[in-house]
């Protein structure tokens, strides 16, 4: 009989073969030897973690807790030379996206469609702009949200992770659209603009100027943005607040305009299509810049939709043009400042020098008609620039030619930038045989200089340009450089910067042949058969100059109350007063407008009744004019 014992060892003993047990054993050994190995390997990778690389991950894990935060600073006022505000700071609320944190960002698309009222693509177009910044930051969805958008977002902050409501400074304008295209507006710096280095220290996002005062002196306005650093936990929530660098505010901006005469102009160009101009005679120092029609840079700053920007593109009305400084226009008889003193100055001419206009003159074989269809009769210099003859200055111009006449239109100031300190100023073109040569390759032709003489043809002027005109008339022939620059202002109150009156030059025109042209002008206005009659002031003696600029041909002119709006004549009023002391020279264009006695004219007594307002406590009572004194002029 086996005992118990004997028979367990018998059974366990027949468990295993003597190869099974060989087998098994191996088994053993590998498995041992594969988790010493993984123990060596597993050991010398915790080894480089912490030795080798030790310092550099403890830095990754810093950064991981501890979150960078840009601070916008406030960017600094823009007012008027009055220290009235023109564009301010106030706080926005901007809808922001933290990639970071984000988990589902299709879902987050689906629900902010409906959440922040904008299209999938708008959203989807601000996220890829916003891949071009570091993670950290955020990548603003929609900015300037109002109080029903924050609402909904904010009530469901704790469903929408990744998205925060960011408070950040934002322009708001007290005046209203007021000068928009002097001021500027402000929109979001374009991966262009980071990649070409047009704005420095600007991240994507970063609101910046675009034009006008904020966009030439930007940097200045910016100010310089702060940091602050903060503890997050794994979710990307706030812990702790660390340290901060606070950020610089931007510096203010003292404009040289005048909020109330700004603001005259407009209303007085109301409806119109065009710009005025507004100069201190005694400085350049513009006064008032008109460009109409307008926009809102409000709009524009906190973001618009495409049918919004389409509408201030449309090709036939600009609005974002600024024709003040932009717009190139045919001066008309405006032009005929220049051709009465170069004739002058040439002694071509004298106060005593007449020709005959019969309402025509004859070259060649075409005729050369005269605004007056019934002829002015016996002319002097005097009476053909109060009167606007043609005739007269079409026999100037044949006696001058063309080469004198581009000489002394540049004298002037015409044909080429004046300099303002506003971006986007264009020059314009005063031709002349060479120019004619070199560009067109074909030679000048002396009918050609008849359409110069009397400012068509070729010949391209703007607003401003045609303002500093008028001015260094009224000044006694100095030319200076416009400026809207009154004074950059530091934070605590500290002028960095201020302007000073610059002369750029002489129009080259004695004070004799400069006294007799200006007193012409006085005549346009004041004298009765004048075609500028229509600025006649009751307190001030003004001097001025209307013009016509012809659009298309005269063959179709006659058809010209049945022409689309497009087709018209140009309107032109350029004037200065008071005569004996000149405070202020204005330009104004109404493009399309028709005649400058009847439609821009007008527009100058309104500047210059402000402008006299504004100067005297006493109200300046409105002058009565009559239907037939609104419409004197003519073509002129």
């Amino acid at each position: 009989m086996i005992s118990r014992k004997n028979h367990f060892f018998v059974s366990k003993k027949t468990l295993f073969t003597q190869e099974e047990q060989e087998t098994n054993k191996g088994r053993c050994l590998v498995a041992t030897a594969f988790l010493l190995a993984a123990f060596v390997i597993l050991l010398s990778r915790i080894g480089y973690l912490q030795i080798i690389k030790g310092e550099d991950l403890a830095a990754k894990s810093e950064k991981n807790r501890l979150r960078t935060v840009r601070l916008i600073p406030p960017r600094g006022d823009i007012v008027d030379r009055k220290g009235r505000l023109m564009a301010g700071t106030r706080p926005c609320f901007d809808i922001c996206l933290l990639r970071e944190e984000a988990k589902d960002i299709e879902g987050l698309i689906r629900e902010l469609v409906v959440l922040l009222d904008v299209t999938e693509s708008d959203l989807r177009a601000r996220l890829v702009q916003g891949m071009r910044q570091p993670s950290y930051m955020p990548v603003i969805l929609k900015r300037d949200v109002d109080w029903e958008t924050l609402s909904r977002v904010e009530a469901r902050l704790h469903t929408l992770p990744g998205i925060a409501v960011d408070v950040v400074p934002g322009r708001y304008y007290p005046e209203g659209a007021v000068a928009p295209h002097l001021v500027g507006y402000l929109g979001e710096v374009t991966g262009e603009d980071l990649e070409a280095g047009r704005y420095a220290n600007a991240y994507a996002g970063d609101l910046v100027g675009k034009n006008g005062a904020e966009l030439r002196w930007n940097e200045d306005l910016a100010g310089r943005a702060g940091r602050r650093w903060v503890e997050v936990d794994a979710k990307g929530r706030y812990m702790k607040f660390l340290r901060e660098e606070s950020p610089l505010r931007g510096n203010d901006l003292h404009l040289t305009i005048d909020i109330d005469l700004q603001k005259a102009a407009e209303d007085a160009l109301a409806g119109k299509v065009g710009a005025v101009v507004a100069l201190d005679p005694r400085s350049g120092a513009v006064r008032a810049l008109v460009s109409t029609p307008g926009f809102d840079p409000a709009v524009l700053s906190n973001g618009i939709t495409t049918e919004e920007w389409k509408a201030l593109n449309d090709p036939l009305f600009k609005p974002l043009y600024n024709r003040a400084l932009q717009g190139g226009f045919a001066p008309g008889s405006t032009f005929k400042i220049v051709m009465a003193a170069a004739g002058l100055e040439e002694k071509l001419v004298d106060e005593h020098s007449s020709t005959y206009c019969s309402s025509s003159f004859r070259f060649g074989n075409r005729s050369y008609r005269c605004w007056n269809h019934n002829g002015h009769g016996t002319v002097d210099l005097h009476k053909a620039l109060v009167e606007s003859c043609d005739v007269y200055f079409y026999q100037l111009g044949l006696r001058l030619g063309v080469d004198r006449i581009a000489r002394y239109a540049h004298a002037f100031g015409l044909g080429s930038p004046t300099g303002i300190d506003l971006p986007g100023e264009k020059g314009g073109l005063i031709a002349s045989t060479a120019w004619k040569k070199e560009h067109l390759k074909e030679k000048w032709y002396e009918g050609e200089t008849l359409s110069i003489a009397i400012g068509q043809g070729y010949t391209v002027v703007t607003p401003i340009q045609m303002a500093r005109l008028i001015a260094a008339v009224g000044n006694g022939g100095i030319l200076y450089r416009p400026h809207v620059l009154g004074k950059l202002v530091e934070p605590g109150g500290r002028p960095i910067q201020s302007s000073s009156p610059e002369v750029q030059g002489t129009v080259g025109v004695s004070k004799k042949n400069l006294s007799l042209v200006a007193s012409a002008l006085q005549g346009v206005v004041e004298d009765p058969r004048g075609t500028g009659k229509a600025c006649r002031l009751p307190n001030a003696t003004v001097a001025g100059k209307t013009g016509t600029a012809q659009v298309v041909k005269q063959a179709i002119r006659r058809q010209d109350e049945k022409m689309a709006w497009q087709f018209r004549d140009h309107a032109w009023f350029v004037a200065y007063a008071p005569v004996d002391d000149p405070q202020l020279a204005v330009a104004v264009l109404v493009e399309h407008g028709g005649h400058g006695g009847s439609a821009a004219a007008p527009v100058a007594l309104k500047v210059f009744e402000r402008w006299f307002q504004i100067q005297s406590p006493a109200p300046v009572p409105s002058v009565e004019r009559s239907a037939s004194c609104m419409g004197g002029g003519g073509h002129a």
